[in-house]
């Protein structure tokens, strides 16, 4: 549970600023290539917000890695041999220590308050997507196939040849709700055009706008389209996102109206037909409410008349140049943005009354158990000679292994004393109380296992505040393995 509320946290949190850092750097981007051609932009928008949803769920998922790379130590407050330090030693030179990224501990209310909106937020994205997609389903399943007409069939087969799609690969449909034409179909695409346009039986608007959606078809913009609306649904709660998602959609059927003037229909005659096409569509038309791809999907009509009828000025090296420039300029930020991301998580809250109670009365037991095992050894001690001698080999043994545990742990530490205390007192100022070398995983005595961590335990009183500061660092490295605040007595509860 508290690894589910780390990732998603960390998600959100880095999402608000990264997904607008993406946004941001895809505008500069846009901006750089407004005068080349459309598709490079659509690749850029494309692409930015690919990594609106990529680097937020890259960084989250580094809680799972580093979660899984630390190892898990249990401290205990009493262990052998502890080393008593004075004071602070004077300032070393700088050893070579990586200390982990600290975790931001959220308040839980307000922790539990943004899952909550989010997972809210969440679920209606995905109902309206759900929403989408049967309502696409619903238009395919009242589309009934086109009859055998010449002038269709000429523009399909011109289509067929100038884009290379396989013959019969695309069906062609008629729909009476439908006002404009669609494009719809993972595997089996298909084109649905409206019942007027088909009565009205011109020649430029039939081949303008079977034309356009054969591009969609040759591009496989509908399963596009579809991948783009799973990854924008975990960031939809962001503005910048929805920015993204909208760049996508213009900048698509600015590519498609290029293909069009190039391949099909000249320009001028195609930014006829697409005026008339775009005024066949309803005024506000909701671009989401199905999952189609089709001609009035960009509510940028002015844009695309423009763009058809302005021709690029840079030569093909600069454009390829600039293109080059411009994803660069999108992804390294991106890297470095998943880099150096915080990470998130819900603070603990104290233990509920009645389990505080059950925990005291655990201690109690425990402790009155064994002082009657004391008791109870003492008496044998001074009735049964033998069981006096057999501990008192035990205790000898006991020494000696601790006597060997503690030359091992000299000998595997890289770092000496002075050096940990001077990292554990630059992450916590103040006066170092204690400072003791241990061990956790050992394999037999003198021999550490393979997963096992030499470390120093270093006890820090905080000037400022009342309370001491636990920090365990690395033997090895010299790496914060874990801080751990303690208070003073008399600021504990009775249970503690």
């Amino acid at each position: 549970m508290r690894i589910s509320s780390q990732l998603l946290l960390t998600f959100l949190l880095n999402a608000i600023w990264q997904v607008a850092l993406i946004a941001a750097l895809a505008a500069l981007g846009a901006w750089l290539l407004r005068n080349s051609v459309a598709r490079y932009r659509h690749w850029l928008w494309a692409g930015a917000l690919c990594l609106a949803f990529l680097v937020p769920a890259v960084t989250s998922s580094r809680v799972l890695f580093e979660t899984d790379a630390q190892p898990e130590i249990t401290f205990a407050r009493e262990s052998i041999a502890p080393f008593q330090v004075e004071t602070a030693p004077p300032s070393l030179p700088e050893t070579n220590s990586t200390i982990f990224p600290s975790t931001f501990q959220l308040n839980q209310t307000l922790g539990l308050a943004l899952l909550g909106i989010y997972f809210g937020f969440l679920l209606y994205r995905i109902f309206k997507l759900i929403q989408a997609w049967h309502t696409t389903r619903s238009i395919r399943r009242h589309a009934v196939e086109l009859e055998a007409d010449r002038v269709v069939a000429e523009v399909i087969r011109r289509c067929v040849i100038e884009f290379g799609t396989r013959p019969h690969a695309v069906k062609v449909f008629r729909s009476e709700t439908l006002p404009v034409p669609v494009t719809i179909g993972l595997f089996r695409p298909a084109i649905i055009l409206p019942e007027p346009l088909l009565r009205e039986g011109n020649v430029d608007l039939l081949t303008s706008a079977i034309g356009h959606e054969f591009i969609h078809v040759a591009r496989h913009d509908y399963l596009l389209n579809l991948i783009y609306e799973l990854l924008f649904v975990p960031i939809s709660f962001h503005p910048a996102a929805a920015l993204l998602r909208r760049r996508v959609r213009q900048t698509r059927e600015l590519c498609c109206d290029e293909l069009v003037a190039e391949r099909i229909l000249n320009a001028e005659v195609y930014a006829r037909s697409l005026v008339r096409l775009a005024s066949s569509a309803p005024p506000l038309r909701r671009l989401s409410v199905t999952t189609t791809v089709g001609i009035a999907d960009a509510d940028i009509l002015e844009a695309r008349i423009m763009s058809l009828l302005k021709k690029p000025e840079l030569n093909t090296r600069w454009k390829k140049l600039s293109l080059v420039v411009v994803s660069l300029l999108l992804l390294v930020p991106c890297v470095a943005a998943a880099a150096f991301a915080s990470r998130f998580d819900v603070e603990t809250n104290a233990q509920e009354p009645a389990a505080q109670e059950q925990e005291r009365k655990e201690k109690v037991e425990m402790k009155m158990r064994e002082a009657r095992t004391a008791d109870e050894l003492k008496e044998k001690m001074v009735s049964d000679p033998r069981i006096r001698e057999e501990i008192l080999r035990k205790k000898e043994l006991e020494m000696e292994m601790r006597a060997v545990r503690q030359a091992a742990l000299i000998r595997l530490a890289k770092i000496n004393m002075d050096q940990a205390i001077q990292i554990a007192t630059s992450q916590q100022p103040g006066k170092v109380l204690h400072c003791m070398l241990d061990a956790k995983g050992w394999e037999e005595p003198g021999k550490l296992a393979k997963d096992g961590v030499v470390f120093y335990h270093v006890i820090i009183a905080d000037e400022a505040n009342p309370g001491s500061t636990h920090v365990w660092i690395n033997a090895i490295d010299g790496t914060l393995i874990r801080t751990e605040k303690e208070l003073p007595r008399k600021m504990r509860s009775p249970e503690q």
